[in-house]
């Protein structure tokens, strides 16, 4: 009796010494990528800033606050991020309506029109035709979908290729974004939606994400009663994500 109240003695301290472990290894890894992701823009602005007060040309003038305007969008983007941490959790924040789900995609790829064109990465939507509507709340699906085209454009190479089709199967919509990137590998397949995690091939390739916003996506998805997830070949392979959400 002795012995087995010292042993579930010793496992409830194990427990506790291991989720203490992870919620300081969490929040340690927040406030690293936090000041990592606003620290970089933030930098960028100071520095155009001071070199606006400098005598420099109309043309350079235009230069620096076109990229002030992509640095302040950056963090704004940021905010949301953090904003929508919290507000997936709460039911009274979802403010479900009716809405067209082409309009949202094709809004989506408009507002990263500038990125696709700087990689030239060529976007399809061969499928998107007769989309039925459906009842979602606009602003955070519309976040799922920046989220999955953003990371489609992130982690694909210069000259690349993405394509969007959707199809009805099962009374459920199910978009699909496919990109010929850099791919995933069983480690990110097995963690990809987890919070803060970003594989080592992204982290290369992307220096300022979070690792929050798939996590994000995963909670908004799963309260509308739907499913997000992600196939992949392999490393340097490409990557499906796939959205589905009912239609009813």
């Amino acid at each position: 009796m002795q012995t087995a109240l010292i042993i579930l003695i010793a496992l409830i301290l194990i427990y506790i010494i291991r989720r203490e472990l992870h919620r300081n290894f969490t929040e340690k890894s927040f406030i690293s990528i936090v000041n990592h992701t606003f620290r970089t823009p933030l930098t960028r602005i100071k520095w155009m800033s001071e070199t606006l007060t400098q005598d420099i040309s109309r043309k350079e003038q235009l230069d620096i606050a076109s990229s002030l305007s992509n640095a302040s969008n950056r963090l704004l983007e940021i905010v949301d991020i953090l904003a929508g941490v919290k507000d997936i959790y709460s039911r009274a924040s979802y403010d479900l309506k009716a809405v067209s789900i082409r309009e949202m995609l094709e809004d989506a790829v408009q507002k990263h029109r500038i990125h696709l064109t700087e990689k030239n990465i060529k976007l399809s939507m061969p499928t998107l035709i007769n989309m039925p509507l459906l009842t979602v709340d606009t602003k955070k699906i519309s976040f799922v979908i920046n989220a999955l085209i953003e990371n489609a454009i992130w982690y694909s190479k210069d000259g690349g290729n993405i394509t969007i089709n959707s199809e009805i199967k099962n009374g459920d919509l199910i978009l699909a974004i496919e990109d010929d990137g850099i791919g995933l590998n069983w480690k990110d397949r097995m963690n990809l939606f987890k919070r803060f995690y970003r594989g080592d091939s992204a982290k290369k390739m992307n220096t300022d994400g979070m690792g929050l916003a798939l996590y994000i996506s995963k909670e908004i998805v799963r309260r509308h009663h739907g499913d997000i997830y992600a196939k992949s070949k392999g490393k340097n392979k490409g990557a499906i994500f796939y959205i589905s959400l009912p239609v009813s």
